[in-house]
């Protein structure tokens, strides 16, 4: 598999995303859940909400806390965060590590 979740034991990456309660979150659970087989329990907010959720929908480091403490355990490799329309991201590696937003177009 390319990718798994910890709780399969299997070898790969192991993914998590954050659609932020924007229109991101069925593409992130077709995308990660059904094409690479993510566990949906690693898809984080992915109901679209029309306030999403009462939280704001930026992918930085202050508004996706969540994910950047998720990704501070190291317990994945490969984390994203979308923004309520879907046309901004950010991108987190093992341990937290922040891929700017030019790196992660390169």
């Amino acid at each position: 598999a390319v990718v798994s979740t910890q709780s399969t034991g299997e070898q790969g990456w192991c993914i998590t995303a954050d659609a932020m309660s924007g229109v991101m979150g069925p593409t992130a659970h077709c995308i990660f859940g059904e094409d690479l087989g993510v566990n949906s329990s690693h898809l984080i907010r992915c109901t679209p909400l029309p306030d999403f959720g009462g939280g704001h929908p930026d992918p930085n480091l202050v508004y996706a806390a969540e994910l950047v403490d998720t990704m501070s355990s190291g317990k994945y490799e490969f984390g994203v965060a979308f923004d309520g329309d879907g046309d901004r991201n950010m991108i987190l590696g093992k341990n937290g590590f922040f891929v700017s937003p030019s790196d992660s177009l390169a």
